[in-house]
């Protein structure tokens, strides 16, 4: 194979050429047998999807017929005729029973006949007393439903009719009379009719199909078929079984027949298809898909041709331009390339064209991308060390507000240390530490904020804590506490005429940590109130932010982006009676925040 890929393309389209024309003649030789075997196949998949479905009926029949007899087994006056059949009753229990029966035959279109048989007496309109009494006897000692197959009546026979009926039986025991329980008294034959049931016949979808219905006397029921028709399937079938219905799939001269057993009934159901109906079918599809192949083979060959002259050409011009252009610099413009030939060939040279003239573009601006890459590294280097010159700071403020606080000792003034010493310890955890801490620490540093707030406010500021023990360790967002309790103090509390009370608690429910910040202050207007509960649902760059609560929208706008819904902070106010957030957040152990970290 390499060495033909190595020849010249004239003599591989000659080579190619002839292979496609042996396959040609190969593939129409083939397509006959090969879409024969098909339909075949096809076919018989169909019959046995049929006789799968027809099964699927017929327990549905034999279902129908075992709620009658279940129905029938427990009629009183069935027991006491077939006990006492000639007693003076009897007229009284037959009008009873030909009415029950009637309304049997009414709601079972297919119910042909139900009839009764005793040791002593019979009863039926279709069937002579020695065919009863030998239905009977064959089932003496069985118990449930019997089936006898296809039966003719030789009342019907003598008359020449060729009715067959589908005939069911079930004994009968007292169940009534406490004497007669368990005895056995006689049997109940009922008589359906296949041409009259509700039930869906395996008609044919294939006109060349025909479905017999046989029991294992060999007596058949033909659904779809004329008597001649049987009569040939039934001679083909039994030569083709050495004198028996062959199980499965056989095929014969004429027909493609297919037998399978119903269930336990001792019925077959029988499909056979007809093979010369079947290769007349395929004749028109076979003949297309010859004339098909042949047509594309030709019209394969003239497009090669055409292909041969207007591609191979410009592909060996293409080949020596990509050689020149290799010895062209980076970024610079190479000579356009021209082709002459099909309509791709001319795309082809126009788009090579476009990548070279795109491939210089970013060659040029690869270089210059990585004379600003080089640009920002310096930059970036420069940012750092500013950030580190920024550090200076800060730890200049600590430093004063240390030496302050020394100053504010020494000279017997706690206030102002105390205020000194909280506010540097607001200032290191605002700079320092990772985002998480635990609650107990976030109380410590809102206790320090509120110990500046009371230098200003004396004994006008009550603050309440009650924390429960288990929420102390749990982890919470660094600055959760201290801006919720810094709006409830300057819009709260401050502006209220005398003392007021600040209370914090928090506890757990359902897996949540729950934070109260409650105050009783001036609180808020409800039309005020709705309209900060409505920012506090916006999304965090939805608009401009309400500046009087720019504390509780941005705490609000953290939870959520870290925690999403249903977290966040709900509020409740009402005018003179104070003001209540409540902030819901997970209650994660540290592992926890630590993997969604």
């Amino acid at each position: 194979m390499p060495s033909f890929f190595k020849k010249r393309i004239m003599k591989q389209f000659r080579l190619v050429l002839c292979c496609l024309l042996i396959m040609g003649i190969v593939l129409s030789l083939l397509c006959y047998t090969v879409i024969e075997r098909l339909m075949t196949k096809n076919s018989t998949a169909y019959a046995q999807s049929t006789a799968q479905k027809f099964n699927v009926e017929v327990k549905y029949l034999f279902d129908r017929a075992d709620a009658l007899f279940s129905s029938l087994l427990f009629n009183e006056n069935i027991e006491q005729i077939m006990h006492t059949p000639f007693s003076a009753k009897t007229p009284s229990y037959l009008n009873a029973l030909h009415t029950q029966f009637s309304s049997y035959r009414l709601m079972n279109a297919e119910l042909a006949e139900i009839a009764l048989v005793t040791p002593e007496m019979s009863w039926s309109s279709y069937f002579d007393a020695a065919t009863l009494r030998a239905f009977s006897e064959e089932m003496r000692n069985l118990r449930g439903t019997t089936c006898f197959g296809l039966q003719q009546s030789p009342l019907t026979a003598r008359a020449g009719s060729q009715e067959q009926r589908l005939v069911f039986g079930h004994n009968v025991y007292g169940m009534f009379d406490d004497s007669l329980y368990g005895q056995y008294l006689g049997s109940i034959i009922l008589s359906l009719d296949l041409s009259k049931s509700s039930i869906q016949l395996p008609l044919s979808e294939r006109s060349a199909t025909c479905f017999v219905l046989l029991d294992q006397n060999g007596t058949a029921f033909p659904f779809n078929c004329s008597d001649e028709q049987y009569q040939q399937i039934q001679e083909q079938g039994l030569a083709a079984g050495h004198g028996t219905w062959p199980m499965g799939a056989c095929q014969t001269e004429d027909y493609l027949i297919y037998n399978t057993p119903l269930n336990d009934t001792g019925l077959f159901m029988v499909s056979a298809m007809d093979r010369h109906a079947l290769s007349k079918e395929g004749l028109p599809t076979i003949a297309i898909l010859i004339v098909i192949t042949t047509a594309a083979l030709i019209v394969v060959v003239l497009l090669m041709s055409l292909m041969l002259q207007s591609v191979v050409r410009p592909l060996s011009q293409l080949s020596a331009y990509i050689d020149r252009i290799r010895l062209t610099p980076p970024g610079a413009d190479a000579e356009p390339l021209e082709l002459q030939g099909c309509e791709e060939i001319t795309r082809l040279c126009s788009s090579f064209n476009t990548m070279l003239r795109e491939q210089a573009r970013l060659t040029r601006e690869l270089q210059q991308a990585t004379v600003n890459l080089y640009e920002m590294q310096l930059g970036r280097k420069q940012a750092e060390l500013e950030y580190l010159r920024s550090q200076i700071n800060p730890h200049f403020l600590y430093n004063t507000l240390e030496a302050i606080q020394g100053i504010a000792l020494e000279h017997g003034v706690p206030k102002i240390a105390d205020a000194a010493g909280a506010l540097g310890k607001l200032f290191r955890h605002n700079i320092q530490g990772s985002d998480m801490i635990p609650l107990g620490k976030e109380l410590e540093i809102t206790q320090a904020y509120l110990t500046i707030q009371k230098l200003r406010f004396a004994d006008k500021l009550n603050v309440l804590i009650s924390i429960r023990e288990n929420t102390r360790g749990i982890p919470v967002m660094k600055l959760l506490l201290q801006p919720l309790v810094e709006n409830a103090v300057y819009h709260g509390l401050e502006p209220k005429t005398g003392p007021g009370t600040l209370f914090i608690g928090a506890r757990l429910e359902k897996g949540d940590l729950l934070i109260s910040i409650y105050d009783d202050g001036v609180g808020m207007p409800s039309g005020r109130l709705a309209a900060l509960q409505e920012e506090l649902e916006r999304p965090a760059a939805s608009g401009k932010a309400e500046t009087a609560h720019i504390g509780l929208l941005n705490v609000q706008h953290r939870i959520r982006l870290r925690y999403g819904m249903p977290y966040g902070l709900t509020l409740h106010s009402t005018p003179g009676g104070g003001t209540r957030v409540t902030v819901r957040v997970p209650a994660q152990t540290q592992e926890e925040e630590n993997e969604l970290c």
